[in-house]
């Protein structure tokens, strides 16, 4: 499944996108206060939290930090594993995908692998600006393209597809 990815603005927030034709499927939105947490939101509607902290600033933490997603309940639905300058997981209870950043083209883009390194999801920045979405009263081209090879748990596509719009520097697809 291909889906489309837009990146939205808007006084005071931003958001990354993905729709499957009109269908939300992933929305990843920043407020701009320094301290609120990245909400996660996935196409049965679920949102899942990622608190970014009053020391944030964006840069890459060390490798080996691990920082939890939290559920619709306020529990840890998830976990993100920053493994090296250019690779991360992200866990859920009972499985995992590795991502790891694409160096070899001119913009970057992320591979999702299982565990037995078969191939999830891959999503690259995307030259095809003919597209575009309406939000918050504009107009915006489409920058992103996510493949999707076969089904997968929704919660942890969701957490691992949302990984690059986190913020930090070394995961960002762009």
């Amino acid at each position: 499944m291909t889906l489309n990815g837009y990146y939205f603005t808007a006084t005071g927030i931003t958001e990354y996108a993905l729709f499957h034709g009109d269908r939300d499927i992933l929305s990843v939105s920043h407020d701009c206060l320094p301290d609120a947490p990245v909400r996660i939101r996935a196409a049965s509607g679920a949102v899942f939290t990622f608190a970014r902290g009053d020391s944030w600033d964006g840069s890459m933490p060390s490798p080996g930090a691990s920082f939890p997603f939290l559920g619709p309940d306020g529990a840890e639905a998830g976990r993100l594993y920053l493994l090296s300058a250019d690779h991360f997981a992200v866990a859920i209870p009972g499985a995992a995908l590795n991502g790891r950043i694409i160096h070899e083209r001119l913009h970057r883009s992320v591979c999702l692998t299982g565990l037995d390194d078969a191939l999830a999801a891959r999503l690259e920045y995307d030259f095809d600006r003919l597209l575009s979405r309406e939000r918050f009263g504009e107009w915006f081209p489409r920058r992103y393209e996510a493949e999707l090879v076969g089904p997968g748990n929704e919660t942890l596509l969701s957490l691992a597809l949302a990984a690059p719009f986190l913020g930090y520097e070394g995961l960002e697809v762009r």
